[in-house]
């Protein structure tokens, strides 16, 4: 029986303890938050009330736990994952994976000095959508990937912002919609591309400048080895959290998601469409369907010793072009 903790009980917390809930070889016994009560209502909810209540996050690194769940503001992450793993901790952290290029390497430090204990939690590339599109890509029905495009358009105003104080800032948040609204896709984009060899980019304030200081619309063009290119957009500035869209252009065909839909153009095929439940079980629908397997993966890979997909490898290539996106549109 694996002993969990999670730090940060806010939206997303639930869903993590709502997944450890549901698990069977994996207890809830501790949480923390600096707003204990935020902290009880958690235990409650996932631990029938039995989980250790924390306020101090140090003195939980320190508790008798094997993995620690990270779901508190981003700039926090880093730190907290290095005590963690310090402290003989297991780690599965929320994106985004660091603020800054200075934390993201110290982050990468950490992990080669304690192997196989940092996982990340891009549920999303265990959605139903998505694991269609690896078995398209993988029939060889569109041929050699030559491209990708990706479009994210949600909804974030005022409101959004003054219920966490920490969002909107460059020191707290790190960014704005690339960082934390749209990174998931870009996530799944590179996935399937690669780390590009050239980035252009804008980042810019439509729609809060005079409320937030970071970016509410980024875009980017992207290039890649052997001629393959991408084009990104993302922006917070719409009227509703549209469903993403996310494109793979083949030599010989295509594949369009588009929310919870996957449709595939071929030659050999013609057209051919796919739908699934978006959604996973709690949370919001566009969060996306994958907590609950990317978390149980985890678990599993802790307990056999196996290489776990989402771990800093697999991570690099998000990570170290979306400070490349930020750097190119700050120029």
């Amino acid at each position: 029986m694996k002993k969990a903790g999670i730090i940060g009980c806010g939206a997303i917390a639930q869903v993590h303890g709502w997944v450890l809930h549901g698990m069977e070889d994996v207890e809830l016994t501790a949480v923390c938050d600096v707003d204990e009560e935020k902290a009880k209502v958690l235990s409650e909810q996932y631990a029938d009330g039995r989980a250790e209540i924390y306020s101090d996050w140090r003195a939980l690194c320190a508790a008798k736990l094997d993995v620690l769940h990270i779901c508190t503001p981003h700039f926090l992450h880093v730190p907290m994952a290095v005590e963690a793993l310090r402290c003989g901790k297991a780690v599965f952290m929320e994106k985004p994976c660091a603020i800054s290029k200075e934390q993201f390497a110290e982050l990468v430090c950490a992990d080669a000095q304690y192997p196989g204990r940092l996982g990340f939690c891009f549920q999303n590339r265990y959605n139903e959508t998505t694991k269609e599109m690896d078995r398209m890509i993988s029939s060889g029905k569109i041929g050699l990937l030559t491209g990708g495009r990706a479009f994210v358009t949600w909804r974030r105003d005022e409101a959004y912002y003054q219920g966490s104080p920490w969002k909107g800032k460059w020191e707290t948040e790190g960014g704005g919609v690339l960082i934390n609204q749209s990174i998931h896709t870009l996530d799944l984009l590179l996935r399937y591309l690669g780390r590009p060899e050239k980035v252009a980019a804008t980042i810019t304030n439509h729609h809060l400048s005079d409320f937030i200081e970071v970016e509410d619309t980024a875009e980017a063009w992207l290039s890649f080895a052997n001629g393959k290119r991408a084009c990104f957009y993302a922006s917070n500035g719409y009227v509703t959290d549209a469903p993403v869209l996310l494109e793979l252009q083949g030599e010989k065909g295509s594949i369009l998601l588009n929310g919870s839909e996957v449709t595939v153009r071929s030659e050999e095929n013609g057209i051919e469409h796919f739908c699934y439940e978006q959604g996973n079980g709690i949370g919001k629908g566009y969060w996306g369907s994958g907590h609950r397997d990317c978390i149980s993966d985890f678990y599993r890979c802790l307990c056999d010793g196996s290489r776990f997909p989402v771990g800093m490898e697999a991570v690099k290539a998000t990570m170290q072009t979306l400070f490349e996106i930020y750097d190119a549109g700050s120029k």
